[in-house]
């Protein structure tokens, strides 16, 4: 039939491209990666770095709102209640009231892994500054 366009099998199909994004088991690394040097970076005074990390962590968790769709709620609660006070904070260079707030993201953190039924799942903030990042603060 003319105009008629024939499946391509070497082509994947919508359904088959959504089961590729990536789920919250794939992001969660780096959400915790970019969480706990943001705290290290805010401890060095480096504000600007911090930010930029709770930044993209923010649009890694809404990327998971839109792949993981289910989870939508929980993840805006955390970006509202949690995330945006953070990112307060560090506009305003106060590392004192980082630090209470970053305690109680962490807690939140973790209420949501026993919410989602994965309470094995416990995150918490590694000692040391990452020792692959310069984290002293540039003029």
């Amino acid at each position: 039939m003319a105009g008629t366009q024939q499946p391509n099998p070497d082509r994947l199909d919508i359904e088959e491209l959504t089961h590729l994004q990536p789920g919250l088991a794939r992001l969660m690394p780096e959400v915790g990666d970019r969480f706990w040097k943001a705290y290290h970076a805010a401890d060095a005074r480096n504000w600007p770095f911090a930010a930029w990390q709770l930044r993209e962590l923010r649009k890694l968790l809404r990327l998971g709102e839109i792949t993981r769709p289910k989870y939508r709620d929980d993840l805006e609660e955390f970006i509202h209640d949690d995330l945006e006070p953070l990112l307060q904070a560090l506009d305003a260079q106060d590392f004192e009231r980082f630090k209470v707030l970053y305690t109680e993201a962490v807690d939140a953190a973790n209420e949501f892994h026993r919410r989602w039924d994965k309470p094995w799942i416990v995150w918490k903030l590694p000692e040391a500054p990452p020792a692959d990042l310069d984290l002293t603060p540039r003029e």
